[in-house]
């Protein structure tokens, strides 16, 4: 319709603005508005917002979209839209590239799984000579040492197996809003069939090993000599993650205390 005349699209949903920024062509066609459709609308034309945004930024806004979350990816705890699309208009170098990779049809599943995890990592903060389990490790006993309560584990990034669908559904959602889906199997890019329903497969392997998911850690300040120690108490020997006695002689040592270097190998 806006081939021949200005248009304008009504509706509440994320996925309409991003589909019209990627899809409208501007030069081939009349002015297209989106209006949402509230009490006191907001108005958007379109073609304004393509030129300031520019074309770039308008593809980099579906993989901004679809990674952060949207209808049928799941959203990242503590990570907004927000930062990510200011580092997308600021041109960011690891985001751009992997954007590059998740929005380019034909894609092999390595590729686009590199590249989520190593979206993921520049997301956390990480440096991309990170892993997502070297990073998750190293902020658990961070937390763990210094944590006064329960430490959330939803606040660590996403382990490496939940980020690999994760980066799975994304593609497949974009190159569905693309266009170039046909083909494309959905149990091949991180869904799996449920009483003939598709369901988002998490993860494939455990969040951590078992030992870590049962640390237990203490800030004893007499030598963990006794049964207050609760890592005494529990049958487990001195870690990482222990707070003050590593300052002074621990009673509940196996071995000498290792560096942070050769806990992590």
């Amino acid at each position: 319709m806006s081939s021949y005349k200005s248009t304008t699209l009504i509706g509440e949903d994320t996925d309409l603005l991003i589909l019209l920024l990627y899809h409208a062509k501007v030069k081939d066609c009349k002015d297209i508005y989106f209006r949402s459709d509230i009490s006191t609308p907001y108005v958007y034309n379109i073609g304004v917002l393509k030129q300031l945004l520019s074309d770039r930024v308008c593809v980099d806004l579906l993989f901004t979209h679809a990674f952060t979350g949207c209808d049928t990816t799941s959203r990242i705890f503590g990570i907004g839209k927000k930062p990510c699309f200011q580092r997308n208009i600021k041109d960011d170098s690891v985001l751009r590239s992997c954007s590059t990779v998740i929005c380019s049809p034909k894609n092999d599943k390595v590729a686009v799984e590199n590249a989520g995890s190593r979206a993921m990592i520049s997301l956390f903060g990480g440096n991309q000579s990170d892993s997502l389990e070297s990073m998750r490790y190293s902020l658990l006993c961070k937390k763990v040492a210094t944590a006064k309560t329960f430490v959330t584990p939803e606040r660590l990034p996403p382990t490496a197996s939940a980020t690999k669908f994760h980066s799975l559904r994304t593609h497949y959602q974009i190159m569905v809003w693309m266009g170039t889906s046909e083909g494309m199997d959905p149990t091949e890019w991180g869904w799996d069939v449920h009483c003939e329903r598709l369901v988002p497969i998490m993860m494939d392997k455990s969040p951590a090993p078992d030992i870590l998911l049962q640390m237990i850690h203490c800030n004893c300040s007499a030598g963990c000599n006794t049964l207050r120690c609760s890592c005494r108490k529990h049958g487990m020997d001195f870690t990482s993650a222990c707070g003050r006695c590593q300052d002074s002689n621990c009673d509940n040592m196996s071995q000498e205390p290792i560096s942070d270097e050769e806990e992590q190998d």
